[in-house]
């Protein structure tokens, strides 16, 4: 090697000891290559961990085909300089027999109308991490001279391709060090300070490469993102993972997926899951770990918060329906702070189906109110009008009062709300929905003075009857209202009744008897009618 191409090579060191960013660094060298040696094409291949070799970059290619080539361990003159650790040429490549030849290379290589082919090795603490490739598209043999300059320019190359990826790793793991810090700190502070799921999925999507998801307790996605931005929960699919079984609650990872629970030591609240773009490793894990904990804990929070809020929920709706409303100034006060505004008007809803309070929760959540079971019954006191509930719930068996303002109309208003519950069953109308204007002349059962004036009305016109059950023990009362319900049909009522047709005629007679000949005919049916009925459902609700 003369003075000047030691010089020559000296210069090209110090440059590429510059050069930090890989792609770049590999490039130049190749590029300085073919320079050094006034080459048609110069070339470099990295080893992979199962021995083969690839074509990362080239310089002076006829086309892109060259680029990504596979070598296959032990092949072809890239695979010698590999195995031997030394430097290999042929001159007419395609020719020498010596060589292991693959036909897909060759191809390339003819392609490229390559000839005489020059490759050394980039050798590094005793390991051939790469072969640095020239070729001529003639025949040509090279020097020794220019062999030891390729080999020297390829053993500095080692060095530089080495530094460069040290460098480029550090950098990436200073700046996942500094995100790492940055997620913990918006960890710890919601943490602290309460957040929702999507303070916890966001930043950790910029760190683990692939879409975040965390669902709840029955799978449903709560929040998603990817590269720190959210994705729309209805979008993305459930968790491939969950931990209905607590003593799965671990870990769980796949080729796809990472999956951590969400879970304290005695609650389950969901699944955060990482569906991966490449393998995640350990430090990605706990991450995905430490996330799942600072959710856990919101949650934790969350539901504990949401506990105490339903516990002073029921007890103020407890308080307001049973009238134990000492001082409403305080009561109003306090009730605002939990989203009953009494000073609005509040429809009462009553149903005895206690399973659907989460709907009623939902509804006044939506329209404002509050929700809560009191004496085996769901009751939601809401902001909103009769049209909007009865659109809104279908809830089976349901009262409606008001709407009213103030505690005690309130509470006045749940009292009919509640009695429409009472009439509707004893009506056999269950499942239905009524509000007092629905009742008809039932609805005089729902008030004080209305139960007064139906009393009146039953004494008025069933008085013999009533008396002659009480004095004798017998079933008039009750045979006179079957038969009219049955519209009269002897056969019919007697079924119902579950007596001989003769049993009823004597009934009937007795009824005739003592309440006169028209108890069945125009007007004075419907009073009777109307009456047993009342009779029966006043008993029924007191």
């Amino acid at each position: 090697m003369d003075t000047h191409g030691l010089r020559e090579l000296y210069d090209l060191v110090l440059r590429l000891s510059a050069v930090h960013d890989f792609d770049a660094l590999v490039q130049e060298v190749v590029d300085h290559a073919r320079r050094l040696l006034g080459v048609d094409v110069a070339y470099l291949a990295l080893a992979e961990p199962d021995g083969s070799l690839v074509i990362r970059v080239t310089d002076g290619s006829l086309g892109p085909r060259l680029r990504g080539v596979v070598l296959p361990p032990h092949s072809g003159l890239a695979g010698r300089v590999a195995d031997t650790g030394e430097p290999v040429q042929s001159t007419d490549y395609l020719g020498d027999s010596g060589l292991t030849h693959l036909g897909e290379v060759d191809r390339v290589a003819e392609d490229e109308g390559l000839r005489t082919i020059l490759g050394v090795p980039l050798r590094l603490r005793g390991k051939v991490a790469g072969v640095l490739m020239v070729s001529q598209r003639a025949v040509r043999r090279f020097t020794a001279a220019e062999s030891s300059l390729l080999t020297s320019l390829g053993s500095f190359a080692a060095i530089a391709i080495e530094n460069a990826k040290l460098v480029t790793a550090l950098a990436a793991a200073n700046n996942r060090l500094e995100r790492a810090v940055r997620l913990h700190d918006q960890l710890s502070e919601v943490a602290l300070h309460g957040g929702a799921p999507e303070d916890v999925v966001v930043p950790l999507s910029e760190l683990v490469p692939g879409l975040v998801v965390v669902a709840d307790e029955h799978n449903e996605v709560r929040a998603a993102a990817r590269d720190g931005v959210p994705v729309e929960a209805a979008l993305v699919g459930t968790p491939s993972v969950w931990f209905a079984d607590p003593a799965a609650r671990r870990t769980d990872v796949t080729e796809r997926t990472v999956t951590v629970p969400v879970a304290s030591a005695n609650a389950y609240f969901g699944a955060l899951q990482v569906v991966v773009t490449e393998p995640l490793d350990d430090a990605d894990v706990r991450l995905l770990e430490r996330s799942a904990l600072t959710v856990a804990l919101v949650a934790s929070v969350e539901r504990a918060v949401a506990d105490a809020e339903r516990r002073t929920a029921e007890e103020l709706v407890e308080q307001l329906v049973t009238r134990r409303v000492r001082d409403e100034a305080a009561f109003a006060r306090r009730a605002r702070s939990l989203g009953l505004d009494l000073r609005r008007p509040h429809l009462a809803v009553v149903t005895p189906n206690v399973e659907a309070l989460p709907r009623l929760r939902d509804f006044a959540a939506r329209h404002g109110g509050l929700a809560a079971t009191v004496d085996g019954s769901a009751i939601a006191l809401v902001r909103a009008d009769e049209e909007t509930a009865r659109a809104a719930l279908r809830l089976g068996t349901t009262g409606l009062g008001g709407p009213a303002t103030g505690a005690t109309a309130l509470a006045e208003a749940h009292d009919d709300a509640a009695a429409c519950v009472r009439v509707l069953e004893a009506l056999g109308r269950s499942g239905s929905t009524a509000a007092p204007a629905d009742l008809g002349p039932y609805r005089y059962l729902l008030g004080r003075a209305g139960r007064a004036d139906a009393s009146t009305f039953v004494t008025r016109t069933l008085t013999p009857l009533l008396a002659h059950d009480e004095e004798r023990g017998t079933d008039l009362v009750r045979t006179a209202e079957v038969f009219l319900r049955c519209g009269r049909r002897k056969a019919t009522a007697a079924e119902e009744l579950t007596i001989h047709p003769n049993t009823l005629y004597q009934r009937l007679d007795r009824i005739t008897a003592l309440l006169g000949d028209d108890w069945q005919d125009g007007d004075r049916a419907l009073d009777v009618q109307l009456a047993l009925r009342l009779h029966r459902l006043s008993r029924e609700l007191s």
